[in-house]
């Protein structure tokens, strides 16, 4: 059996079976988002960026070969890619842990608690909800000064890191950024309202909810997240005796808040709890990329396609913890 350990200054915490997190990848921004371009030409996890293809210039012909001009598996990465998001924090809450759950190693962002550092990651609209209030009007910031606010609204939830966004307090500070596909291309900025149920973070994943009165974007992520669920069922149907052999893996993220970017790698391996798994990959993330969904060939079923992007260690690069 491996042996995981964490490094400390003065000493070294091993325990067979025991995950240890490493290194976050939220992309922090102390000196604000203007330093962002310092980032990307420093970067020491991935000088270069080789492994990152932007979401424009993706085909198939950038997978395996046994995927070369396959228009399901292309499409699915492309409805992956509309679910793919932005996700901007200006607050670090008072309620952060100095270490994770069991373990000494240090939390992220402990130090900043208070602060209005900002903080980026990623994340995939996984559900979308459209409400009709009888009593009560919609809570988003249009609404929320409008004369005559919507009774019909909508609320979308978006799955990434709780080392990302922690808490509510967290949540209420939060933007997402849609369709940030391009320097391009016009984006939706939604504002963030709560947690979606409670984060976990030993396991490393949260929801967000984000309500809205724009009923036709509404419509528009309910259609998507329901095509993605078939189109991941029908890839998984039709590659279901290579899903151990290729061990395909996908991610698209934002990485130093650029645009969004494709990688292509493989997972190594899937430590295994109960009914929940955390994945090991080589492909590749870098700071930004936290929270952003891990896609594997095999993956169909409603909560199987819900890993988030945690980090790295020793190992490798590594997700949260989810079922199946």
């Amino acid at each position: 059996m491996a042996i995981f350990y964490y490094k400390s200054k003065d000493k070294v915490i091993t325990q067979p079976g025991a995950f240890f997190p490493g290194k976050h990848e939220a992309e922090m921004c102390y000196g604000g988002e203007a330093d962002l371009h310092k980032h990307v030409s420093g970067c020491k996890k991935n000088p270069g960026h080789k492994g990152f293809i932007p979401l424009k210039d993706f085909n198939t012909n950038c997978l395996p070969s046994r995927y070369h001009g396959d228009h399901l598996m292309f499409e699915t990465i492309k409805t992956l890619a509309a679910l793919t998001v932005q996700v901007k924090t200006k607050f670090t809450s008072l309620e952060r842990p100095e270490f994770y759950p069991g373990t000494q190693v240090p939390y992220p962002c402990y130090k900043d608690r208070g602060s209005h550092v900002i903080r980026l990651g990623t994340g995939r609209v996984c559900r979308v909800d459209k409400r009709i209030e009888k009593s009560g009007t919609c809570r988003c910031a249009k609404c929320q000064v409008s004369a005559t606010p919507r009774k019909v609204w909508g609320e979308i939830i978006v799955l990434t890191a709780t080392h990302v966004v922690f808490d509510d307090s967290e949540a209420r500070h939060t933007r997402c950024v849609l369709g940030f596909d391009n320097n391009n291309s016009p984006v939706v900025s939604l504002d963030g309202w709560v947690m979606f149920g409670e984060g976990d973070t030993e396991r490393d994943w949260c929801r967000l909810s984000f309500v809205t009165c724009n009923l036709e974007l509404v419509d528009e992520f309910d259609k998507i997240c329901r095509r993605f669920i078939d189109q991941c069922r029908a890839v998984s149907n039709k590659y279901r005796r290579f899903v151990d052999v290729d061990k395909l893996t996908v991610i698209v993220s934002h990485p130093h808040s650029s645009p969004k970017q494709v990688s292509v790698g493989q997972w190594i391996h899937r430590r295994e709890r109960d009914d929940w798994t955390r994945y090991w990959y080589t492909t590749c993330t870098c700071p930004g990329s936290s929270g952003a969904t891990v896609y594997r060939l095999g993956c169909s079923g409603w909560m199987s396609h819900h890993h988030p992007h945690s980090g790295s260690n020793f190992e490798g690069n590594y997700s949260g913890e989810y079922m199946y």
